[in-house]
């Protein structure tokens, strides 16, 4: 399955605070993929995987999704 993360979050850089704004392309497969699925849309969760290209000729990263904790 293949969805958007986004993220929004605040932290501090050279003793500066610095709000942070992103959205990344992620993919997840197997038993992943279905706790993905049963997610609500907006639903808050702490993600954990790895990046990795897209394919050989696309150096684009894609994170990959291989835990999924949601908030409570």
């Amino acid at each position: 399955m293949h969805c958007q993360l986004e993220h929004v979050g605040d932290v501090t850089e050279v003793q500066m605070p610095r709000k942070v704004q992103m959205s990344v392309e992620a993919i997840a497969i197997g038993p992943v993929h279905r706790n993905l699925e049963q997610m609500d849309l907006g639903a808050e969760a702490v993600f954990e995987g790895f990046l990795a290209p897209k394919t050989l000729r696309n150096q684009r990263l894609v994170f990959h999704i291989t835990h999924i904790q949601l908030k409570i």
